[in-house]
């Protein structure tokens, strides 16, 4: 099944209101002396104003809207087979064609001549071809990330199956649990008794950037109401020292927490060795690093350094996401984070990070692509050996403006 053409189609779409927003700002991390900044939204409630003048100039402006509808436009990227069966993906959407038009353009002249005439089964050549590119084209990791997703849809309708399934399945469900949020700390507790009680999560974490002192504090108070069999996580998003860090995870160990979460910058290889030395609680890292397509190679280095327990998921597409999980495994190492056909296919992510339930609805129409549930405290992916209609490509392309 050779790709013989990358092609753009950029349809209109729904007029809308162009708006920029931000929830809080910069500012220093509780109580102000270690020097880290964090974002404000993980300090609410009352935390100490460090610089007056700033925290004003920060609300002044948190929003333009432009009220009146504008045009917006879709691209869709389709690699061509000639079979029949194609992959295809959103490439990108706008307020304005023209840009479209020439990023699409730049993907025809710098990517498209690595994927014309090669196997569309071809995965891992693909990946390796396109995982240099990032380096000599400059593209970063989006476009790996996009053809290997695409290329993987592609293989489940064509084999009528899952990704999940193509990979090897390891399970059918893995406990979930949810992010907790609040402006106080009562308001933490309550969202994660709601958690618990009402939704059936296994488990909740936090992103609170208290300080050490509110969010030891907290964490007393959370495992107070939930109980000793609610799994606990905490991730400050990189707001500590490594005294910082010890300190409070001497109190996440007493409260039994599962694990710690970028508690330092990822660049602090040596912080977080000497921190993964010093706790008995588990230290997860690489999330940021791995964001910013590294992973999964640079996983190595921390891992043969132990200076990090538990690694974020960030591999770059489905295949980068699966060397990184057996990377760890060889080192005996979880991983956390990854996309849900990749952590029912591994047998070393324990938890998958919810965004909330996702029940599956009574008419919910399945095919071998299959639907991610959250419902009863755990994740699984609910599928039917159908394969679905292909786009009808003669009439998306009557409905383009342009198709480059």
């Amino acid at each position: 099944m050779l790709i013989r053409e990358a092609r753009f189609y950029i349809r209109p779409g729904a007029p809308a209101c162009r708006e920029v927003s931000t929830r809080g700002g910069i500012d220093k991390v509780p109580p102000g002396l270690s020097g880290l900044f964090t974002h404000t939204a993980g300090m609410d409630g009352d935390r100490p104003i460090f610089d007056e003048a700033m925290f004003h100039a920060q609300r002044q402006v948190t929003a333009y809207r432009d009220e009146t509808p504008r045009p917006t436009y879709t691209c869709t990227l389709r690699l061509v087979t000639g079979t029949g069966m194609d992959a295809y993906a959103t490439f990108g959407s706008g307020y304005h064609a023209d840009e479209l038009e020439w990023e699409a353009k730049a993907f025809k002249v710098t990517l498209a001549p690595l994927l014309v005439g090669v196997d569309a089964y071809d995965r891992e050549y693909l990946w390796q071809r396109l995982w240099y590119a990032q380096r000599f084209f400059y593209t970063g990791r989006r476009p790996v990330d996009l053809v290997d997703d695409m290329l993987w849809d592609l293989a489940s309708r064509q084999a009528c199956l899952p990704v999940y399934k193509l990979l090897g399945a390891c399970r059918e469900q893995v406990p979930a649990y949810r992010n907790i949020s609040g402006a106080t700390l009562d308001e933490l507790v309550a969202d994660a008794l709601r958690a618990r009680d009402q939704e059936g999560f296994v488990g909740c974490k936090d992103h609170s950037y208290r300080g050490v002192a509110a969010n030891a504090a907290l964490a007393t108070q959370l495992r107070a109401a939930v109980g000793d069999g609610f799994r606990l996580m905490h991730d400050p998003v990189e707001s500590y020292t490594v005294d910082e860090a010890v300190r409070i995870g001497r109190v996440l160990e007493r409260q039994g927490y599962e694990w710690i979460e970028e508690p330092l910058q990822d660049y602090d290889l040596m912080g977080l060795r000497k921190l993964c030395a010093t706790l008995d609680l588990p230290v997860l890292a690489l999330e940021w690093i791995g964001a910013i397509g590294g992973q999964p190679f640079n996983t190595a280095a921390f891992l043969a350094l132990e200076a990090a327990d538990i690694v974020r998921q960030r591999g770059v597409g489905i295949t980068g996401q699966v060397k990184q999980a057996q990377l760890a495994e060889s080192f005996g190492v979880q991983v956390h984070g990854g996309n849900p056909h990749v952590v029912l296919a591994i047998s070393n992510d324990p938890l998958f990070e919810a965004m909330g339930l996702a029940p599956l609805p009574a008419d919910a129409a399945l095919d071998c692509r299959g639907r991610v549930v959250v419902d009863q405290g755990a994740m699984s992916i609910a599928w039917a050996p159908v394969r679905p209609a292909e786009p009808d490509w003669d009439q998306i392309e009557r409905e383009s403006v342009c198709v480059v």
